[in-house]
């Protein structure tokens, strides 16, 4: 029996041990992740120059702002979009965009996204 629990642990802990490495080997939680400060690859956002009545800083990765501005200006428009009073988030729907808006110090951080199109913008209350 000891010589079974000998050869077992003899068999195991070279296999244990080549799972492991030291921190600076293998991959990280982050691994797949693109640096800090960079957008994946493919990505392309950018700011718009115009704004769309209480909504500012608009920001898109593959939608004209037009387009923007105009599902800004219905995001502002429609009830169901406006947090209820004390609420610190609220969802929507905007045309066949899904939009969240999360309160913050200067308004409301809206993100209006459908596959493959993302608009981001603050509304000032």
């Amino acid at each position: 029996m000891r010589s079974a629990v000998a050869v077992a642990i003899l068999v195991l802990v070279p296999a244990v041990l080549a799972g492991c490495g030291s921190a600076g080997e293998g991959t990280s939680s982050t691994a797949g992740e693109p640096p800090h400060g960079s957008a994946p690859a493919g990505a392309s956002a950018h700011a718009c120059v115009l704004d769309a009545g209480t909504a500012t800083g608009i920001r898109v990765a593959h939608v004209s702002c037009g387009q923007a501005q105009r599902v800004a200006i219905a995001w502002a428009k429609a009830a169901a979009c406006r947090p209820p009073a004390g609420a610190s988030r609220a969802g929507c729907g905007v045309g066949s965009y899904r939009c969240v808006a999360t309160a913050t110090g200067r308004g409301w951080s809206v993100s209006c996204s459908r596959p493959g199109r993302a608009i981001a913008f603050t509304a000032k209350d």
